[in-house]
């Protein structure tokens, strides 16, 4: 019989607010030009690495929890480029491309957030 560990919220910082994420996703994606020859044949003619797309779910906690509404949103027009980290992974160059936020009237909020990033690291200093 396996024993079920209960798996803990991991804090995320988001701008000045935490995220308690809860889901993670990552994904990355590669394009490929594409041509055929005279003959028919294919050709793959160039290539180009896209950017990183992390999605973090989870839920907000604070006096305030619409602030995060603020913040994320305020970050989605910004310029800046920040850093994040989940689990000893570091995600540099992060932008919001999107969030939702869910006002259940609880103590908290959810919120999702997919953040676009160019650099994906292991936190120096840490065994991979």
């Amino acid at each position: 019989m396996s024993v079920i560990n209960p798996r803990e919220s991991v804090p995320v910082t988001i701008g000045n607010v935490t995220l308690y994420c809860e889901k993670f996703k990552a994904s990355g994606i590669k394009a490929f030009s594409e041509q055929n020859t005279v003959s028919g044949n294919e050709i793959i003619t160039n290539s180009g690495k896209k950017a990183v797309r992390i999605i973090l779910n989870g839920r907000i906690i604070c006096d305030n929890s619409m602030d995060f509404l603020v913040s994320v949103n305020n970050l989605m027009y910004s310029t800046e480029k920040f850093s994040i980290e989940y689990k000893n992974t570091v995600f540099g160059q992060c932008q919001v491309q999107s969030f939702v936020v869910d006002d259940r009237n609880e103590d908290f909020i959810s919120a999702v957030v997919t953040l676009i990033t160019t650099e994906v690291s292991t936190k120096s200093g840490e065994s991979e």
